[in-house]
């Protein structure tokens, strides 16, 4: 609820209202059974309207460490703390009487004399001076109390002006204060008002004031910082010492305090005149009452807060809930490890500064969850927690804020940051749903694609993206356009398939917009640089999603919550249902493996993993405002973004960093490191991974076209279309083809080959010469063995056991090289002469790794 300015003077008919009844008033007033200090806990009623609940009791956030419970943060409807009439000092007793009732210890809780003075100053002078004594402001805070537990900003506003205003609400609050004065006594009346007057903003009582203003104890105010807190009374919107425009008014207020101090004896004139040569200099002292004071853990402790504001599960309205969180006396125990978190935000302190470069705001932000159980075990940032709109919040360092970089706008989030590349892992998933496999050959090069390239988009082309860096082009397979994040190659991928589909398949993983808005399925999505903003919880929780071989769970934060009578109530439980098929899942945490070995992106990556299998995908914006690493190990999965928040300044160029590499964009793989490190260390991730399918390595096979008879030209046009790549080869003679005609394919025609594969043109050199007739030379015919899908050394021992030993093997390198066969030529049982045919082995892998695995294969001699 929005704070409430008070009001502070009576009108002119109010005040005669109180004066005409105000000698009745001194034998009707009823005692209300209330409870003026903090151990009360019954409820009360002032008058028969006047009712307040339970006195509202402290709600602790927890989370663990070694396996006990650690208090993170507690929390108050206001920020509180009721002290006991002993630790009242005499400068604030004489100077809540000199603000606020001078003949407080004379009257009956009504002043008929403070009334009179009033009405001849307000008719007289044109002031606007109330009348209220101290019992009467205590009836009127109760109320007030009341008024903002109230669930709606309406309720609140009509409660509050009934509290605050009225001649009606005037002689129930005198009724309510004489009975208040039949009741107590005058120390317990004024130790209630000290301990429920609002101070400003979310500061109520003299203790809490006292600390926060003063940065002191409410028993060693001094007499002049007594004067200026009891001053703030007064009116705490223009008077509260926070505000560096309101010191002068204070300051006046506050002498005017000190005046009335000494007119009636309350003071020394020595005190008087040490107090008014004083300046007003406040220390102000942020409370630690709520997330603020929970260190590094104080943007998840945000998350919590929001999560409960957030839930229907507790209450009906938003108001309702965050009363209940700020009231109910619950017990929150969270899912946060503080080991882990203590281990992430040291490797966030020191790889992403919350000092920014000039013309940047640098935001850095990594959150862990828990596979299989969607549980959050870690959330850092390399901002300090702020919610008090302070310098550091608006100043040129922005050390310092409320949003949570981590989570999305509803839960005091951001509106998200674009997810680059990690955004390609959905397309992958509908590649190989829609029969595609991890070694098909695509076109890896970027060109210009006209409106209608992409079929389901919406809003269409044109459209001409870029890859990364030159040179990284070409046709390749699918994994080695994932280990190398090529863009291209990404593109010519969803020109198969259909964009919403991909779309769909990212919310199927719970992707979604940080800001809540419906995704747009436009050609950029493909490489994550349209307006899909995603919070890095979203990413974790997505990519968590492989890990668990294809089961979804949506993020926790909290495991239980006990009430105060230690009874239990039922936190929002993790959703976890199956989002892919088992065996998809398997094929791209394959694929992603491929990113942390040789040749990925992540490569640097793959040893903080302490030899558990891992997979990971990492994404780089334009200019690097966003860069990310997301993937994890079948345990625990890290999203680590680190991105400016302001400024046009690329992260690639800010050299000079402390932390990991040379640059600002290179800084999230070392916090990516430090936090994976960690959670192995905690939570080892299994260290095999199933082998895919061969439908998800190989993909859909393909038959060659004939092409004989055709131009190089048109043969070259047919195969692209028909899925393939071509290129001419050599030349042979043909007496039924015409000279540059093509002759034959190899492959051949006919054959079944991987999608992509590069197809070798063969030409007519003409009809051959005529020879001298010779008699043939016997040949031997045999059938060539079929070895497609076998590894390289295994595939070669086959055919030299079927006398084809003129074996010719090319490398299609990868990120985990598998060193299989994926194509033969010729194709297996075709009859041919072994001393007379090479034969044309396509294998995926590395070169040098495969060579070495067929080296160790052979007999020794």
């Amino acid at each position: 609820m929005s704070a409430r300015p008070r009001r502070t003077g009576s009108g002119v008919l109010g005040v005669l209202g109180v004066l005409v009844v105000a000698g009745l008033m001194l034998t009707v007033g009823v005692a209300p059974a209330i409870a003026l200090s903090a151990s009360n806990s019954g409820p009360f009623a002032l008058s028969d309207d006047l009712k307040i609940a339970q006195l509202q009791q402290k709600t602790r956030i927890y989370a663990k460490k070694g396996g006990k419970d650690v208090l993170l943060a507690s929390f108050y409807v206001q920020n509180r703390e009721s002290i006991t009439w002993d630790d009242v000092p005499a400068s604030v007793k004489n100077a809540t009487l000199g603000a606020e009732d001078p003949r407080f210890y004379d009257h009956g809780g009504v002043d008929p004399m403070g009334i009179v003075s009033a009405l001849v100053n307000n008719v007289i002078h044109g002031s606007n001076r109330g009348a209220s004594t101290i019992s009467q402001q205590y009836v009127k805070n109760v109320c007030i109390q009341e008024a903002e537990l109230l669930p709606t900003q309406a309720q609140v506003d009509t409660a509050y002006d009934a509290c605050t205003g009225g001649i009606q609400r005037k002689l129930k609050e005198a009724r309510g204060a004489i009975a208040l004065e039949k009741a107590y006594t005058k120390n317990q009346i004024m130790l209630g008002y000290l301990n429920i007057a609002g101070f400003g903003g979310r500061i109520y009582g003299i203790q809490a004031a006292a600390k926060y203003y003063f940065d002191v104890d409410a028993k060693d105010l001094s007499i002049a910082q007594a004067a200026s807190l009891m001053a703030i009374v007064n009116n705490p919107s223009y008077l509260r010492l926070d505000e560096k425009a309101n010191i002068a008014a204070n300051t006046t207020r506050r002498n005017y305090v000190l005046g009335v101090e000494l007119k009636y004896k309350l003071i020394s004139k020595a005190e008087y005149d040490t107090a008014l040569a004083t300046p007003v200099k406040p220390k102000i002292t942020p409370t630690t009452t709520g997330c603020a004071g929970a260190g590094s853990a104080a943007f998840f402790c945000d998350y919590v807060v929001n999560v409960v504001k957030n839930d229907p599960a507790f209450g009906r309205t938003t108001a309702d809930r965050y009363n209940k969180l700020q009231s109910a006396g619950w017990k929150i125990y969270t899912t946060l490890d503080l080991g882990l978190q203590s281990k992430a935000s040291a490797a966030m302190k020191a790889n992403v500064p919350a000092q920014s470069a000039p013309g940047t705001n640098l935001g850095g932000a990594a959150v862990s969850v828990q596979a299989g159980t969607g549980r959050i075990l870690s959330m850092v940032e390399n901002k300090r927690y702020d919610d008090t709109d302070s310098a550091a919040t608006q100043g040129a360092d922005y050390t310092a804020t409320s949003v949570n970089y981590n989570t999305d706008y509803a839960y005091g989030g951001s509106s998200g940051f674009q997810p680059g590349s990690t955004f390609k892992v959905f397309t992958l998933i509908d590649w190989l749903e829609n029969g595609h496999g991890l070694n098909e050959i695509v076109q890896g090069s970027t060109r210009y694609y006209p409106t209608g390239t992409f079929p389901c988009a919406n809003p269409d082309g044109p459209w001409s993206p870029g890859n990364d860096t030159a040179g990284e082009g070409g046709y390749q397979t699918v994994m080695q356009g994932t280990a190398g994040s090529v863009n291209g190659v990404f593109a010519s991928m969803a020109m198969k398939l259909r964009l919403c589909d991909i779309m769909q398949k990212s919310v199927d993983l719970g992707f979604h917009r940080a800001n809540g808005a419906p995704l747009e399925a436009n050609p950029p999505a493909i490489l994550g640089s349209n307006v899909n903003t995603a919070s890095p919880l979203t990413m974790a929780s997505a990519y968590a999603t492989i890990a668990n071989k294809g089961i979804y769970c949506s993020s926790v934060a909290i495991d239980k919550i006990v009430t105060s009578d230690g009874s239990s109530v039922a936190p929002p439980k993790a959703d976890c249902h199956r989002a892919l098929p088992e065996d998809i899942a398997v094929a791209v945490g394959y694929a992603l493996h491929g990113v942390l070995q040789g040749g990925g992106t992540a490569s640097m990556d793959a040893g903080s993993l302490g030899g558990a299998w891992g997979f990971a995908k990492t994404g780089t914006t334009d200019e690097a405002h966003s860069t990310w690493v997301v993937g994890g190990s079948t345990k625990t999965v890290t999203a680590a973004w680190v991105g400016n928040i302001r400024g046009a300044a690329n992260l690639r160029t800010i050299s000079g960093w402390s932390g990991y590499g040379a640059s600002a964009a290179d800084a999230r793989h070392g916090l990516w490191q430090g936090i994976m490190a960690a959670n192995e260390a905690k939570y080892p991730g299994d260290t095999t991974w199933p082998q895919p399918d061969s439908q998800y390595l190989y993909g859909q096979k393909l038959q060659v076209p004939d092409v004989s008879g055709k131009t190089v030209a048109q043969a070259k046009q047919i195969l692209l279309a028909a899925g393939f790549q071509a290129k001419s080869g050599s030349s042979s003679p043909s007496d039924t083809v015409p000279k540059g005609s093509v002759v034959s394919t190899d492959p051949a025609s006919g054959s079944s080959v991987v999608g992509g594969t590069l197809i070798t043109l063969l030409k007519s050199s003409g009809p051959q010469a005529v020879q001298p007739t010779t008699a043939p030379t016997p040949g031997t015919t045999a059938v060539v063995p079929s070895v497609q899908g076998a590894p390289v050394a295994q595939a070669v021992q086959t055919l030299a056991s079927a006398g084809f030993k003129n074996v010719n093997v090319t490398y299609y390198p990868q990120g985990g090289a598998l060193c299989l066969v994926v194509q033969q030529t010729p194709g297996g049982s075709t009859p041919a002469d072994p001393n007379a045919t090479t034969v044309q082995l396509s294998v995926a892998g590395d070169q040098n790794t495969c060579q070495s695995q067929q080296q160790q294969q052979q007999p020794q001699q």
